[in-house]
């Protein structure tokens, strides 16, 4: 049960810088070429939240679906599988509805695909390594 709280605090923590190292920084030029659609700076901090809440949230689903299916194979495959499937079953899909819905362009939506993929296998790796099983002592 330890590694499992480590394991959502330090997901959290990852998620969290990921996604504004993505989206603050990286992609502020994607951002500004359609800011007529995203809400204004005041009412974005207002909800800034939100976001925090759903970075717990997802931090916690993955970390208990990994500590629940962890293997006696090696870690760092596992970890970079749980996150690949992690972004195929967020990040891509995600992307590809908000690129239908709102008119931005593709590089945005390659760009959160991307970006958000790197932040899910990231996650994947990190939770494989502090959930690892123990070693049996005999």
């Amino acid at each position: 049960m330890k590694k499992t709280i480590l394991a959502i605090i330090a997901g959290f923590v990852l998620i969290s810088a990921g996604r504004y190292l993505l989206h603050n920084v990286l992609l502020t030029h994607g951002y500004a070429q359609s800011s007529d659609l995203w809400r204004p700076q005041a009412d974005f901090m207002h909800r800034l939240w939100i976001l925090y809440v759903a970075n717990f949230v997802f931090a916690l689903g993955a970390a208990l679906i990994y500590a629940r299916g962890v293997e006696s194979k090696p870690w760092l495959g596992q970890g970079i599988r749980f996150g690949i499937l992690l972004a195929l079953v967020t990040a891509v899909p995600q992307s590809l509805i908000q690129y239908a819905v709102y008119p931005i362009h593709h590089e945005l939506a390659l760009h959160w695909i991307l970006g958000e993929g790197a932040i899910a296998i990231l996650l994947g790796v990190l939770l494989a390594a502090i959930c690892q099983p123990s070693k049996s002592r005999a």
